[in-house]
């Protein structure tokens, strides 16, 4: 797996002026951020759908393997660029509440 460049920021336009002020309010510290990774499976070509109410702010860290939509309502769209794997952030919420997945690419 060839190096990763960095996390690609993807700006959703969900509900106008009020998501970009959330978006730049910083996230309470809680001391204690447990958070967990979901695994997601997608086929090369394919689609699937996510259902994250509040999004806020999205991060994918491969766009080339995976691409993301904002499709509205809290609906996340992940679709199978190439096989591999990559991260994706997900923040929502009024405290800002940071989800981690693991998108999985296959042939």
């Amino acid at each position: 797996m060839h190096h990763r460049i960095g996390l690609a920021l993807v700006a959703l336009a969900l509900v106008g002026a009020p998501a970009l002020a959330e978006e730049s309010k910083p996230a309470p510290s809680s001391g204690a951020s447990a958070t967990t990774e979901e695994t997601v499976v997608v086929k090369k070509g394919s689609h699937r759908d996510l259902q994250i109410p509040g999004m806020v702010r999205i991060a994918i860290d491969e766009p080339e393997i995976a691409d993301i939509k904002a499709l509205g309502k809290g609906v996340l769209r992940i679709i199978g660029q190439q096989a591999g794997e990559t991260a994706l952030l997900v923040w929502a919420g009024p405290e800002n509440k940071r989800s981690s997945y693991r998108i999985v690419v296959t042939d």
